[in-house]
């Protein structure tokens, strides 16, 4: 099989400024609300990254979702999390991760009661059937967990070996790289596929692509995937996933 990929770069996302009517500076990697494109509506089962950056004292208030999968992950801030299947507040920092089964319906908020701004990658993922039973969890994961190695932070509930699971057949792994001597390694296997989003400095990915804030690499299995940071810091996201033939 060949390896297939290409880059998205950031100034290519489409933006929408934190209003009086919008919470958030927004970037969207894909078709969401009144961004509508047909040609980028998802990369298989990946339906929605969103890259927020709330204002102070603001947020996303109390509203529905159902049939899909959500991960939210903090880059900077706190992001203050209600649902209606827990009933309660957490709030959540840096590096920290929630994940939600919408499936038959949920309420939710995220809110950031803070003085200063909350940046956070709100991830959505198709599910596997209609229906599911509506879960809740979060995982306060520390720095050095991520710091130069390769965290495991959502996994699915086909396998066992990552602290937050869905019911999607996905991946999905953090790494901040503050060492510039450091390299991390993933193997994307053959049949998969992996959407890498490169959200703090500037990331080598050796052979394939130099990804500055906010750029992407789309890239299809077999392939053996070197990261180094290319100046001092770079902090980035693998979503892996099913190699989608659509």
């Amino acid at each position: 099989m060949t390896t297939q990929y290409r880059v998205k770069k950031g100034e290519s996302l489409h933006y929408l400024p934190a209003s009086d009517y919008h919470p958030a500076d927004t970037y969207f990697h894909f078709s969401f609300a009144n961004y509508y494109d047909p040609d980028n509506m998802n990369y298989g089962v990946l339906r929605v990254v969103n890259d927020d950056n709330v204002k102070p004292h603001n947020g996303f208030g109390r509203h529905p979702h159902q049939n899909m999968e959500i991960v939210s992950y903090v880059i900077d801030g706190q992001l203050t999390h209600w649902d209606s299947a827990t009933q309660t507040e957490e709030t959540l920092g840096r590096g920290h991760v929630q994940a939600i089964t919408a499936g038959n319906g949920v309420w939710h908020s995220e809110l950031n009661k803070h003085d200063e701004w909350c940046r956070f990658l709100q991830i959505w993922i198709l599910p596997p059937k209609q229906g599911l039973e509506v879960r809740y969890n979060q995982r306060k994961y520390q720095a050095q967990e991520r710091e130069n190695k390769l965290l495991h932070i959502v996994g699915s509930l086909k396998n066992d070996d990552a602290p937050l699971m869905l019911n999607q057949d996905v991946n999905m792994y953090v790494s901040e790289l503050t060492n510039p001597t450091a390299e991390v390694e993933y193997q994307l296997q053959a049949g998969r596929q992996a959407y890498i989003n490169n959200f703090e400095g500037e990331v080598n990915v050796k052979g394939f692509a130099s990804l500055g804030k906010k750029d992407t690499l789309e890239i299809t299995g077999p392939a053996t995937l070197k990261f180094s940071a290319a100046k001092e810091q770079s902090h980035f996201i693998i979503i892996e996933m099913p190699e989608s033939h659509a």
